[in-house]
């Protein structure tokens, strides 16, 4: 499946997407955690710590944005995905 990602305020993804905001990721799957799980094979299982805590879930800092809307449930990592979809992923510190 291929999803556009959008980032910001999380500079271990801008090491491995080159300084770009917005990169097209291809990865195998539907659902959020499946994206992210790509993500960690990228940047590494200790910086994948940023997104998901020690319980598996996505870690309340970071923000996920489906097609510019927020999601905001617990069930947050298994959000279903559709082709060409936005993903945004924020890192809110405070």
């Amino acid at each position: 499946m291929k999803v556009t990602v959008k980032y910001s305020a999380i500079p271990e993804l801008l090491s491995i997407f080159k300084d770009e905001k917005e990169v097209e990721v291809d990865f195998t799957g539907d659902t959020v955690k499946d994206l992210l799980h790509n993500l960690f094979l990228k940047i590494g299982p200790k910086k994948g710590g940023i997104f998901v805590n020690d319980q598996g879930e996505i870690s309340p800092w970071v923000s996920v944005l489906i097609n510019g809307r927020y999601i905001f449930s617990s069930s947050r990592l298994s959000q279903k995905l559709q082709e060409n979809d936005v993903v945004e992923l924020t890192l809110s510190l405070g």
